[in-house]
C-alpha cells in the first residue's frame, strides 16, 4: 500500500473522533486534519463553506459521512457553514464535480470563497477484502489492478476580477462532469464514452481564447479500465490537446488516492504550472468506480474564478 507515513497524521486521540465513527473515518479524519490547518489563516474565523469529496456511499459508510465534515471542522478549531457545505460521496471524481458546482456557487455569490477538499483511504479490512475478491489490488498475481493508498488536499476557491494581480497558485477556466452508465459495476456495456461526454461538456464552457491542452495530470491508477475511458476521450477529442502535451499520472508514485484524486491531482497541477515546471493550460480528470466523471481546466491568468 501507499500509506501516508504516521508522523505526518494528526494525533491518534480517540477523544477527537465521535465513538461512532468507523476505523476508516478516524484514519481519515488524521490524514485531513493537517491540510486544513495549513489553510487556517486564509480560511479565517468566519463560517466556510466546505464542498468535501468522500468515497462512494455504502451501507457502512451512509451512516457516517453526514456528520464526517463537522467532525473534522471541531478538530482543527474552525467554523463550518453547515446550512451551505455540501459533501459528495462520490469516490475519485467526488472533488472536481463538487468544483463544478463550486463555480456555479461562487458565480451566484461571488463574495464568499468555497473550500474545497477531498480526503480517503484504502486501509480497510473490509475495502481491502472485497478488492482482493475482486482481483483490483496489484501484486504478483494481478497485474491488472492498482496499488491502495490514501491522502487529503484541500483547494480554496475565490473569485478573481479582471485585471487583479495574481497571487494565487492557478485560475480554474472551467469544470465539467458526466455520468457513464457502462461503467464498472454496470450491466450496460462499457464503452468508455462518460469522460468524452464530460470533455464535451468542459469544452462548451471554455473561454474562446484558450489554446490546445499542454499539459494533463491523469485519474490513471494502473487499471486498464480507466485507461480505455482516456484513450476513447483522447481520440475523440485530439484537436483539443498539443501535440506536444505532457501526460503525468501521480498514482504511479504514491498509489491511489480514491476520493482525495481530484483535489490531490488539482493541487499538484497548481504548484506545475505555477513554478513552469508543465505549461498551461492543463487538464486534471478523475473517473469512480460507479460512473461519475469529472474534469477541470486550469490556467495560471485571470478568468472566472481562482
Amino acid at each position: 500500500m501507499g500509506l501516508v507515513p504516521e508522523d505526518a497524521l494528526d494525533t491518534d486521540d480517540s477523544s477527537l473522533a465521535p465513538p461512532e465513527l468507523p476505523p476508516r473515518a478516524r484514519r481519515m479524519l488524521r490524514l485531513a486534519a493537517p491540510p486544513l490547518r495549513a489553510l487556517a489563516s486564509a480560511i479565517g474565523q468566519s463560517p466556510v463553506v466546505l464542498y468535501l469529496g468522500l468515497p462512494e456511499v455504502t451501507r457502512e459508510a451512509s451512516r457516517w459521512t453526514e456528520g464526517f465534515s463537522q467532525c473534522l471542522f471541531q478538530r482543527v478549531g474552525l467554523s463550518l457553514d453547515e446550512a451551505a457545505s455540501r459533501n459528495f460521496p462520490l469516490g475519485r471524481a467526488s472533488v472536481l464535480v463538487a468544483l463544478e458546482h463550486a463555480l456555479s456557487a461562487i458565480s451566484t455569490d461571488p463574495s464568499r470563497p468555497i473550500l474545497i477538499g477531498g480526503v480517503d483511504t484504502f486501509l480497510d479490512l473490509r475495502v481491502l477484502g472485497t478488492l482482493g475478491a475482486e482481483d483490483r489490488v496489484h501484486g504478483s498475481q494481478v497485474m491488472d489492478g492498482f496499488i491502495p493508498g490514501e491522502g487529503a488536499s484541500f483547494l480554496l476557491l475565490r473569485q478573481v476580477s479582471d485585471g487583479e494581480p495574481i497571487s494565487h497558485k492557478a485560475v480554474v477556466l472551467a469544470a465539467a462532469s458526466s455520468t457513464d452508465t457502462g461503467h464498472r459495476y454496470s450491466t450496460a456495456p462499457a464503452r468508455g464514452e462518460g469522460l468524452a461526454e464530460g470533455l464535451q461538456l468542459l469544452r462548451s464552457r471554455l473561454p474562446a481564447h484558450i489554446g490546445p491542452i499542454a499539459s494533463t495530470f491523469a485519474g490513471l491508477n494502473g487499471e486498464n479500465f480507466d485507461a480505455k475511458l482516456w484513450g476513447v476521450a483522447r481520440l475523440r477529442h485530439s484537436d483539443l490537446f498539443s501535440p506536444n502535451m505532457t501526460l503525468d499520472h501521480p498514482a504511479d508514485c504514491f498509489g491511489d488516492t480514491g476520493a482525495a484524486t481530484g483535489a490531490i491531482l488539482t493541487a499538484l497541477a497548481a504548484a506545475a504550472v505555477s513554478s513552469g515546471h508543465r505549461q498551461e493550460p492543463v487538464l486534471i480528470w478523475a473517473a469512480s468506480d460507479f460512473g461519475e466523471r469529472g474534469c477541470t481546466l486550469l490556467g495560471a491568468s485571470a478568468s472566472r474564478s481562482g
